[in-house]
């Protein structure tokens, strides 16, 4: 493993290698015969993965998108076992690896909605006798298209058309694409280097590959064997295993399984999952015999999407209605000692992962340790070891999904999306008609309207830059932030201001049974009900009302008044549209909160005399930590990212407000705590989307 370097580099880099005498990979430099391998020069973090039936046919769909034609297609395909490296794009690219080489990038283009194929030179060299792409000459070498980086389109081609530029020996230069007003060919990809040799023209297949990496699978398989083994006589607790249904998670099991320790298998049930991953996980807690347990979203997420709008990359409340909320009433309940957490977690899988330790804790769920043994593993290595023990995996994968987890996942990319419409219409036209209702609720009109539906642009609240570079791909301008915040929630803030005091008013309002039902969580105060309104007094002479239409805090003045008035419009905005995933209710110390049905509505009720004034409450509800503070404190503060603002409680405090209570002590094991994000984001993101 290689380490990144510069502040946006990958902590972490897996290597792979080239067998050149039998053309496939292997894990380490070694191969069978006693000849050496080369590293594949793959972009970072270099989590390569086997290519399957339809990557190959994706792969020809975007050759004969480029091409006109699939002649020469078997040329460029060559003699191995295809690996294929997610890169970081505007949606889904691989580098498409043949022979020991990167023959070029297949992607999902979201103007055209088609997968297309970019040459590189190895690839472009492997055909160039079929002249696949239109060419233009340019006087001298790889120097004269660094000079200049744009060409007349002198051939008359359409924009997006790839062209392959030449030098007067006819020699492959690099290539380029034709801008989008259709004049000019812009300089894309320049051949700076001597053409490098394939490795061999032998055949290999994923049978001969697996064979090949026998001693790296026992090498590897044996060290996160005794890993598990060690971590579980030293914790002395119960054994679960997280199983989502997919390849990393299985891996995990059956290794667990192999350390001779019988685990229980824990299974978030999001409510959004595909029903091919649920059969998957039934299907093998069956065939092990072992006990299944169901964190059950149940349809919080259906609920709180009708109230909170579509979650997105810098909107995350879907993991913790859908995961964190169920995940720790489940574990709280059936493990209040304490238990070990085997995960199939990798370090390539985001950012955030690349920077966890082997061992951590959850924030809310500090009784569990959690630990993955295929931390440093590639999706390569799991999938020899997969076929070599010959586990029955995910259907999923066979079919097209290189992501297994919540279908619509923000974080997920349009092609994916795309299969999904195509082999689960019913599951992605229900999630359509949800993403077509909130674009008329935001006022979104023709174009506009259909990019943010169907080209993905809900994917981002804020004015991100990937949300404006997509935008200007797909070329629809923008709508302003505040005209989409202004619409997004009911009752909109309407006015806020802070100084002497602070107050808060809405276009609309909220019940005042929203702070009586609460309201001893901003603190000591003394109610009283008078005129239609809530008032609260508490020390100092500091007093909150509260009229329904209105928040108004007196007697503190500046971040202090501004705090206490964005927590109670937290209050009041999850007693009225509380999705009930009971998060509050797990995070409560003295089991001051409760979620109760009332005329069909979940409601949050706290006890008085039980209630401390912590906050943690609010501090780890999805609406009120996510929601409230995403566009409410934006609208308040006039800035969409004001939720970083100074004055705010810290994740840090919270973090240690929560162990204190609870009686905590984390240093033992060489555990760190780790916030919650780092455990749910899905497998596959890249940098840029990582920092969404």
């Amino acid at each position: 493993m290689q380490r990144g370097r510069g502040p946006k580099a990958w902590p972490v880099r897996g290597e792979t290698y080239w067998c050149p005498t039998l053309n496939l990979p292997i894990v380490g430099r070694e191969c069978p015969d006693g000849s050496r391998g080369y590293m594949l020069n793959v972009t970072e973090p270099g989590d390569v993965r086997p290519g399957f039936d339809h990557d190959e046919k994706r792969l020809l769909e975007g050759y004969r998108y480029e091409v006109g034609s699939t002649a020469g297609f078997e040329d460029l395909r060559g003699y191995s076992v295809v690996l294929l490296n997610k890169v970081p794009f505007m949606d889904l690219m691989y580098e498409v690896i043949v022979d020991g080489r990167v023959i070029g990038r297949l992607y999902w283009d979201p103007l055209v909605s088609h997968w297309r194929f970019r040459f590189s030179q190895p690839g472009l060299a492997r055909v160039w006798d079929k002249e696949p792409l239109h060419t233009i000459t340019v006087e001298g070498g790889p120097k004269a298209l660094k000079k200049r980086w744009t060409h007349p389109n002198t051939l008359g081609l359409p924009p997006g058309t790839q062209v392959a530029f030449k030098n007067k020996e006819g020699e492959p230069l690099g290539v380029g694409y034709v801008h989008p007003d259709g004049e000019r060919i812009k300089v894309h990809t320049i051949f700076w280097k001597s053409l490098e040799p394939y490795a061999s023209k032998r055949r290999s297949t994923w049978s001969d590959t697996v064979k090949a990496n026998e001693y790296y699978l026992y090498y590897h398989s044996s060290r996160a064997v005794k890993f598990i083994h060690v971590m579980a006589e030293k914790v002395g607790k119960p054994v679960i295993v997280s199983y989502s249904g997919g390849k990393d998670s299985l891996a995990a099991l059956n290794l667990t399984l192999e350390a001779g320790i019988k685990p229980y298998v824990l299974f978030n049930d999001t409510g959004i999952e595909l029903p091919e991953t649920r059969e998957s996980v039934r299907r093998i807690v069956e065939e092990k015999g072992l006990e299944l347990l169901v964190a059950d979203a149940g349809d919080a997420f259906w609920r709180a999407v009708e109230r909170v709008g579509p979650p997105g990359k810098d909107y995350r409340w879907c993991c913790k209605v859908t995961k964190l909320a169920p995940l720790s009433r489940l574990l709280q309940e059936r493990f209040p000692d304490g238990a070990l957490n085997i995960v199939g977690q990798r370090a390539y899988e985001s950012l955030d992962r690349a920077r966890s330790p082997r061992v951590w804790r959850n924030r809310w769920l500090p009784q569990i340790l959690d630990i993955s043994p295929i931390q440093e593993w590639t999706q390569l290595l799991v999938w020899l070891y997969i076929w070599d023990r010959g586990l029955p995996y995910n259907p999923l994968y066979e079919k097209g999904f290189d992501r297994i987890g919540c279908f619509m996942c923000p974080a997920a990319f349009m092609a994916e999306y795309k299969h999904v419409e195509e082999t689960h219409p019913d599951l992605w036209r229900k999630w359509e008609n949800v993403l077509w209702r909130w674009a008329k609720r935001l006022g979104l009109e023709g174009e506009e309207a259909e990019a943010w539906v169907k080209k993905g642009l809900w994917r981002w609240l804020t004015p991100a830059v990937q949300k404006k570079r997509l935008a200007n791909r797909v070329r629809v301008a923008v709508k302003e932030w505040r005209k989409i915040y202004e619409r997004w929630l009911y009752p909109s803030l309407k006015e806020f201001h802070y100084g002497e005091g602070a107050e808060a008013r809405f276009e609309g309002s909220f019940p005042l049974e929203s702070l009586i039902d609460q309201y001893t969580v901003l603190g000591v105060f003394q109610p009283r009900g008078e005129d239609g309104r809530l008032l609260l007094e508490g020390p100092s002479n500091t007093r909150v009302v509260f009229t329904g239409d209105s928040v108004r805090v007196e007697g503190a003045r500046g971040v202090l008044a501004r705090e206490l008035a964005i927590d109670a419009v937290k209050l009041a905005f999850r007693w009225a549209n509380c999705a009930g995933c009971r998060a509050c209710e797990s995070s409560c110390p003295t089991g001051a909160i409760r979620v109760v049905v009332e005329g069909g509505a979940y409601r949050p009720k706290v006890d008085a005399g039980k209630c401390i004034h912590c906050k943690l409450c609010l501090d780890n509800c999805p609406l009120a930590d996510v929601t409230v503070e995403r566009i409410y404190s934006a609208l308040a503060l006039d800035e969409p990212t004001a939720w970083r603002r100074s004055g705010r409680r810290s994740k840090e405090s919270v973090i240690q407000r929560y162990l204190k209570l609870k009686g905590y002590r984390v240093e033992e094991n060489g555990a760190r705590i780790v916030d919650e994000d780092s455990l749910t984001m899905p497998s596959g993101l890249l940098p840029d989307e990582a920092q969404g």
